[in-house]
């Protein structure tokens, strides 16, 4: 197996790692929309929208204004 795909493999592990400990957006209070992206490759991974109010604190986490 080559080295960068073990390192994907890897990384979608721990995607799906975070994602899972995503609180769950109920639909009714303010979200905020979380994206996974490869360091690497700037790639999108996953995004799941999240409950502002109860998300974790992250390190890194990156306010980015909406597309128009």
């Amino acid at each position: 197996m080559s080295a960068e795909r073990e390192r994907l493999e890897l990384l979608k592990a721990t995607a799906d790692e975070i994602a899972a400990s995503l609180p769950v957006w109920d639909g009714e209070m303010p979200a905020v929309l979380v994206n996974i992206v490869d360091p690497v490759t700037r790639q999108l991974l996953d995004h799941r929208f999240v409950s502002a109010a109860a998300l974790p604190g992250r390190k890194r986490l990156r306010l980015v204004e909406e597309a128009s």
